[in-house]
């Protein structure tokens, strides 16, 4: 890596320099990010990042500071700060997903019957959805498992359940909401 970093700075002076910083120093910033991010890979990327912003744009400014203490305390507010906007970042992008997964869970109770089959014949949650179905009570595990899975009708489904095929639809019914908030509370896990 230090090698990578090298190549943006010209100045010899500015390269041992940089080189000294990097051996240095890297392992505290390290255990910095480390503390902020809690994840030695983010950790990581994050050391990299100030290492590579230094490396093209800041060594002017490194070169200036007189103190040791000082070029520490820099490197170590700018790693912990890049590990700050890294745990933003990934923060927002676990906000944007969980959002675009309840949209989704939700649009199920709103899908109709021939949605659904469509969903689960396209593999789309297949497994998940199925998991969900079987873990529900036996009368609505049933009649959602022979609609949408065996694609009965609601008629069908009523005969196989030994049901009026308003009870069947209304079991369709509450199952399908059942389902759906199961689904919803896993996701926000």
């Amino acid at each position: 890596m230090l090698v990578l970093y090298m190549s943006f700075i010209d100045d010899e002076i500015h390269r041992r320099l940089f080189e000294e910083i990097y051996i240095t120093y890297r392992k505290q910033m390290f255990l910095v990010a480390r503390a902020v991010l809690s994840n030695d890979s983010d950790a990581e990327d994050a050391v990299h990042d100030v290492f590579l912003k230094i490396a093209k744009s800041q060594m002017q400014k490194i070169g200036s500071i007189q103190e040791a203490a000082d070029v520490r305390s820099y490197l170590l507010k700018a790693t912990k700060h890049q590990a700050i906007d890294h745990l933003r970042k990934q923060q927002r992008q676990r906000t944007v997903m969980n959002a675009e997964r309840e949209d989704a869970l939700k649009s199920i109770v709103e899908l109709s019957d021939d949605q659904i089959v469509d969903m689960i014949s396209n593999g789309m949650a297949y497994d998940r959805i199925l998991q969900v179905i079987a873990s529900l009570d036996d009368i609505y595990r049933d009649a959602l498992y022979a609609h949408f899975v065996l694609e009965l009708s609601i008629p069908e489904t009523a005969s196989l359940l030994n049901c009026k095929t308003a009870t069947a639809k209304q079991r369709l019914v509450r199952g399908k909401k059942l389902l759906q908030k199961q689904l919803l509370e896993e996701e926000k896990i």
